[in-house]
């Protein structure tokens, strides 16, 4: 087996045995969350695809915001099975999948709250946000505290398998630079994002 099916395996294995408790165990800040989907400028009418959607902490948020249609992804099909049990919205589309083997195009907006480090594979991840997102649509990347409490929190035995360290952002940034016009970097104890929009021309 590659060492991706391997690592894949791995973060699916620990997110399912998360999932039961994991509301309970794992709360955010709400008014930093409605900042950041803030930031994410989600337009009424837009397309948005939420990945790594867990149990969808974003979906309440996002919602507000009117888009045509949200699709959550997570790896986890206990996090998705969590999350379905807990919104009925008829905007709102679940499914249990690896990222990569999901080939939807023409979304406006891509965000990824809380789940960056657990991507081993940051070019791959930039390309097929690009290959997702509409010319000029945008991807955000974030978290709800800082880089040193999130890389502190994935340090530990079981968790350090299937994450990698947050780098500073203006570094990190550099592996979308090629797809996008990365044009947000916050990177303070409060709040650690990244974002942008997909250029029309990769030469742009």
């Amino acid at each position: 087996m590659s060492e991706y099916l391997n690592q894949r395996n791995e973060i699916k294995q620990f997110f399912d045995g998360c999932a039961e408790n994991w509301d309970n165990h794992c709360t955010f800040d709400k008014e930093k969350i409605a900042s950041i989907v803030t930031l994410s400028a989600i337009k009424a009418g837009s397309r948005v695809v939420d990945i790594a959607c867990g149990t969808g902490v974003l979906f309440p948020e996002i919602l507000s915001r009117n888009p045509a249609s949200v699709l959550g992804i997570d790896l986890s099909g206990e996090m998705i099975s969590k999350a379905r049990s807990k919104f009925a919205d008829s905007r709102l589309r679940l499914l249990a999948s690896d990222l990569f083997d999901v080939h939807e195009t023409g979304f406006d907006t891509a965000l990824i709250f809380s789940a960056y480090p657990h991507f081993p594979d940051k070019p791959k991840l930039a390309e097929h946000l690009a290959s997702m997102l509409r010319p000029d649509g945008r991807f955000v990347i974030a978290h709800s505290e800082g880089r040193s409490p999130i890389n502190h929190c994935h340090s530990g035995d079981a968790v350090s398998r299937i994450s990698w360290p947050l780098r500073p952002a203006k570094e990190e940034a550099e592996v979308f630079l090629r797809c996008f016009h990365v044009d947000m970097l916050i990177d303070t104890p409060e709040i650690y994002l990244i974002s942008g929009t997909k250029k029309s021309d990769p030469k742009d």
